[in-house]
């Protein structure tokens, strides 16, 4: 069974790319684009284990990123999150890091090593 990926991104392109990508890698993706939506699913599915990883933009309508990865981390510390954003400010990275986010990538990302480095942490138990 294949591992079970939500893509949470408000920009409907990268969301479709983020979601065609991984599919690719052989994940199967629900995608949301707002935070509310996103803790809705989760809250739904992760309990059941039908959830296996977050790709998580920080910046969402609604419900932010960062509260989003709040509250994972609080009802589904096992879930592995990644966050991404388009702006390039460490403060964002330390803060998503130390509310327990895997790791953190800048948008756009499509070196090699960036998709190497999703389907490890995704794939690993």
């Amino acid at each position: 069974m294949a591992k079970r990926i939500l893509v949470v991104e408000d920009d409907w392109d990268i969301r479709l790319a983020l979601r065609d990508r991984l599919q690719s890698m052989g994940f199967d993706v629900v995608t949301e684009d707002n935070g509310q939506s996103a803790l809705s699913r989760i809250t739904l599915e992760a309990p059941r284990s039908l959830i296996h990883g977050v790709l998580l933009d920080l910046h969402l309508p609604i419900v932010d990123g960062i509260t989003v990865l709040r509250e994972l981390r609080d009802r589904h510390p096992q879930i592995p999150v990644i966050v991404m954003s388009a702006t390039n400010d460490p403060a964002q990275f330390i803060d998503a890091r130390k509310l327990g986010a895997s790791s953190y990538l800048r948008k756009p990302f499509d070196r090699e090593t960036d998709w190497d480095l999703l389907y490890w942490i995704f794939h690993k138990d």
